[in-house]
């Protein structure tokens, strides 16, 4: 079906008449495509003699990779899927046939930006070189011995270095389903020379040092397509390095319209990263032996019939609760645990690769900032909100908004500056008052009969990571002025001091 637009110009004249045609969503479009990837980690070696200047040893070495890869004899290996039965395939520029002949497929990539969705295949291939088809082929077993030597007239003191790194090259192609597979090698091959000739202008802006550079692939939300950037590793922390390559960062959002306080393009975003290990071995943190973590634990639950607007946490975050880890803190551990979950938001939202804290840690940084006695690690002293933005701006470098409520009974009347903040922010928000904490996820707020309900995530569940018996407990649930908590008692206490933390999200990308 064909929809038409017609132009009507000021004066009621009809203008040309258009057709309009639905453009496919990326799922669709991929259906009539394969995605080729190639990984190739290629050793550069930049051999400066003591006279040629830096930049020009350096484009020699490129210049040596770059012939590599384009000699006539570069094939890719096809490797067969999950199953095993298909045998590999080697894909030729002369090769015939169909891109969609090509064997089950090794692994699936996300179809958005979160890595979720149905996913589709990718296609694994390795780099050959046909050794037959060089200029001068090896006879036999080859190795290389080739000394270092200063240029000539450099004089007897002059000494030659070798200074080497790795590129980790990652290239992906989409190629039609009918595409022959001589074309679609030719893709493949055009697609890693381009990243080498990316790579070396990334080192180009380094002040002539020779750093590891590696390819990342991303799929931004509104982009529209996979995404692949090269980072140098100016440093050999993760974290440290992102840190350093924010303005690099910060460009490319600009380029292509991304918002300018969301982490879209860091390395934790890439789409085939390992999931990061999460927390220290015991004291709460996540560590060895540790059950995963429930995610959106509120999802699926219905709010409320009181109606008005309801407004939610953005994005993931991870259900953390008292027993967790094998660490025992039933009793005074709630507010380490909604603590636990703030971070785990901003870990999912890649604002940070730090693991969870574990009680021992988050310990450790109140007693470092004086803000505790020595005495307090190891303990099982109840912390509140105050100490937990003190945690956060340490640990994360997140800073803090607090909304102070005298009495319970107030709380109400804060529904819509708290329904504010998850319109704008999105963070999880701490409860501290009446000796107990708790999580809030979301606000319904009716601005017609000033009823509201709050979405409650409590964290003085003791069971295993069962989602059923969670949401069935009211562990999470929509909770209403004057109801009680999942785990007996009022709520919120009528003549209790509270105070809402409402972590602020780091104006970085």
């Amino acid at each position: 079906m064909v929809d038409c637009a017609v132009r009507v110009h000021t004066d009621g004249t009809v203008g040309h008449q258009l057709d309009l045609k639905k453009t496919p969503s990326f799922n669709e479009w991929l259906k009539g495509h394969r995605i080729l990837r190639c990984e190739l980690p290629v050793k550069l070696e930049v051999v400066e003699d003591g006279s040629t200047p830096a930049d020009v040893a350096r484009q020699v070495a490129f210049g040596h990779v770059l012939r590599q890869l384009q000699a006539p004899g570069l094939a890719f290996l096809v490797h067969p899927g999950p199953s095993g039965r298909a045998a590999p395939l080697l894909l030729r520029p002369e090769a015939d046939g169909l891109v969609d002949s090509l064997p089950g497929t090794a692994t699936t990539a996300p179809t958005s930006a979160s890595g979720s969705g149905s996913g589709i295949d990718v296609v694994r291939c390795s780099p050959l070189v046909d050794t037959t088809q060089l200029a001068s082929p090896p006879g036999g077993l080859l190795f290389t011995y080739r000394p270092l030597a200063a240029a000539p007239g450099s004089g007897p003191t002059a000494t030659a270095t070798c200074r080497s790194t790795t590129l980790r090259l990652d290239a992906l192609c989409y190629v039609r389903r009918d595409c022959r597979l001589g074309a679609a090698a030719g893709a493949l091959s055009r697609g890693i020379v381009r990243q080498v000739q990316a790579a070396q202008r990334v080192l180009e802006k380094q002040d002539g040092k020779v750093l590891p550079v590696r390819a990342h692939h991303f799929l931004p939300p509104g982009v529209g397509h996979h995404l692949t950037v090269l980072y140098p590793a100016l440093l050999d922390d993760p974290e440290r390095n992102d840190d350093r390559l924010v303005a690099a960062r910060q460009r490319l959002h600009a380029l292509l319209g991304l918002p300018p306080n969301r982490p879209l393009l860091r390395s934790a975003n890439a789409l085939d990263l390992a999931a990061a290990a999460g927390g220290e071995e015991g004291g709460g943190g996540g560590g060895g032996g540790a059950v995963a973590r429930l995610r959106d634990v509120h999802v699926g639950l219905a709010a409320p019939g009181i109606g008005g607007t309801v407004a939610l946490i953005q994005g993931s975050y991870e259900y953390c609760h008292y027993l967790q880890d094998r660490f025992n803190d039933s009793g005074w551990g709630c507010a380490y645990r909604s603590l636990q979950t703030i971070c785990s938001w901003f870990r999912l939202q890649k604002y940070t690769s730090k693991p969870i804290p574990s009680h021992k840690t988050i310990q450790q940084v109140l007693a470092r900032l004086g803000d505790k006695p020595p005495s307090f690690v190891g303990s099982s002293n109840w912390i509140g909100a105050i100490e937990l933005s003190y945690i956060l701006d340490d640990y994360l470098g997140v800073t803090s908004k607090f909304l102070t409520v005298n009495r319970g009974a107030d709380i109400p009347s804060h529904a819509r500056e708290l329904a504010a903040h998850f319109a704008t922010v999105g963070s999880p928000v701490m409860i501290g008052g009446g000796v107990l904490a708790y999580t809030l996820l979301g606000v319904q707020f009716n601005e017609l009969t000033g009823e509201a309900a709050f979405l409650i995530l409590d964290p003085h569940y003791t069971g295993g990571e069962d989602l059923k018996r969670i949401q069935q407990g009211t562990w999470i649930g929509w909770k209403r002025p004057g109801d009680n908590a999942a785990a007996g008692g009022p709520l919120f206490v009528e003549d209790a001091f509270y105070n809402f933390l409402l972590p602020q999200r780091p104006n970085t990308v």
